[in-house]
């Protein structure tokens, strides 16, 4: 854990740089990042590649968040969700903002970033009152800096809460499919790999069925879901023999070539590869 107050030229910030355990890292949501700034000139901060997904709200001024090749207008009162893989950058006006922000990982995050984008979260929105948010980062804030021998448990409590009521603001049906051409068509896919895992998928094929080069199909994808074509699919395919495996008497053969995942070795070793165990195990201790 370190502590940094820095008087700069372009902002004041006061931020603790948090250092989780190897079992918070290996099995929790953990804290990376937890601090406020004060912008004192207009200034941009760019980052991507970052393997943190970053929450902050503006407390006062003003300022324009760039994601995912989209700009955003930032006010008091609006809170920011992003994934930290995608480019990013975000800039103070003239009304030189307030920020208090969160950086944070865990293995299990990206899922459910991938159902906030699904449900039609969006990377900038405004709740009624920002007294909930605010509790949230002043529980985190006291938690990261206490000397609470179960310090990262209660972070991951903390992180927990976030996720909630960043889920909360999901659901906005009227703008889960984005009017660009690239997000249109990154939803399309989307639905027809729901609905088609049992085939034969390639990206040359899905190339010539939505009329897009491989490499644009691919990226766009990407950037609106964080996950690749190929491993979305696997997911899909999983889940759905997690049910058979559960749910019916058919061979576990059977059950891989109808989720599009044959021969069987394959499909034993992909299986293993996302549960950690064989198909005929996954049976036997759930079924």
């Amino acid at each position: 854990m370190s502590e940094h107050l820095f008087q700069g030229k372009a902002v004041s910030s006061d931020r603790l740089l948090y250092t989780p355990s190897e079992f918070a890292k290996s099995s929790l949501i953990y804290l990376q990042e937890i601090g406020s700034l004060q912008a004192k000139s207009t200034h941009t901060s760019k980052r991507q590649n970052l393997e943190s997904f970053l929450f902050f709200y503006v407390k006062s001024g003003s300022g324009v968040l760039d994601y995912n090749g989209k700009e955003h207008p930032v006010r008091q009162g609006d809170c920011v969700f992003i994934n930290c893989k995608n480019p990013y950058s975000h800039r103070t006006s003239e009304d030189l903002w307030a920020l208090d922000w969160i950086h944070f990982y865990g293995e299990s995050i990206l899922p459910i970033y991938l159902k906030y984008v699904e449900r039609g979260g969006q990377p900038v929105f405004h709740p009624e009152n920002l007294q909930e948010a605010m509790g949230i980062f002043t529980g985190l804030h006291n938690v990261a800096y206490s000397s609470d021998y179960i310090r990262d448990i209660r972070i991951n409590e903390c992180l927990a809460g976030l996720l909630t009521f960043l889920m909360s603001f999901s659901w906005q049906p009227e703008k889960a499919k984005p009017s660009g051409k690239a997000g249109k068509h990154a939803f399309a896919l989307k639905d027809y790999l729901d609905t088609h895992y049992q085939e034969k998928v390639s990206l040359d094929e899905l190339s010539e069925i939505f009329l897009i080069n491989k490499y644009t199909l691919s990226r766009d994808f990407k950037e609106q879901f964080g996950t690749s074509i190929i491993n979305y699919l696997l997911i899909v395919r999983i889940t759905h023999a997690k049910q058979l495996l559960r749910f019916s008497d058919e061979t576990v053969e059977e059950i891989g070539a109808r989720c599009g995942i044959s021969p069987l070795y394959y499909f034993s070793r992909m299986f293993k590869q996302i549960e950690g165990i064989s198909p005929l195990e996954y049976r036997q201790r759930w079924k």
